[in-house]
């Protein structure tokens, strides 16, 4: 489904986000948020894209309206500073919502060092748990609606690059891209 019909199938509360979109090097980004938070960054072909909408408009009753924030003019820089190989670490408060597992391994992922990589069994072990919830793991990183802010794409499979909803050619570039502008 276009843009345009997530926004106005999903539309359907007082509160209002807004919802931006612009280049990359990459394809183009969304990014959602007010004030306070960012809530969703996607690719606009994301395969999750309509799941994405719906889970935060059931979440916080909101209207999605294209515009900026403030606070999307400032993730809009921070990762325009990324792609130029300047930005190694997001500051833009997001705002996650999914289960408790979820927001586990999503906060994990946002402590994973710029340029490197783990496999999903062994971030499964660092959350506490057994190698055999890498497929949990995976799951949750598939859930996830911050991309490149939380970087999901530094997690791999142990004998290939694993998967990534925006796609694989997306997920080789980002790692090429941080390998290429580590200091």
């Amino acid at each position: 489904m276009k843009l345009s019909g997530v926004l106005d199938k999903y539309t359907n509360g007082t509160s209002t986000l807004y919802v931006n979109i612009f280049d990359s090097p990459i394809g183009k980004i969304i990014a959602v948020g007010d004030e306070e938070f960012v809530y969703i960054v996607c690719f606009e072909d994301s395969k999750n894209l309509e799941k994405m909408f719906k889970s935060v408009a059931k979440e916080l009753s909101c209207t999605f309206e294209l515009g900026k924030t403030k606070l999307l003019e400032e993730f809009e820089n921070e990762i325009e500073s990324y792609f130029d190989g300047e930005l190694k670490e997001f500051t833009v408060p997001i705002k996650t919502i999914g289960s408790d597992f979820q927001k586990e391994v999503w906060e994990m992922l946002r402590k994973q060092k710029y340029g490197t990589t783990q496999t999903y069994a062994d971030l499964a072990k660092a959350l506490g748990r057994s190698g055999t919830h890498a497929r949990a793991i995976g799951a949750a990183c598939g859930a996830n609606a911050h991309l490149v802010v939380v970087p999901c794409h530094r997690v791999v499979a142990s004998a290939s690059k694993g998967g990534f909803s925006c796609g694989l050619d997306r997920k080789e570039w980002l790692l090429q891209h941080e390998q290429k502008h580590l200091k």
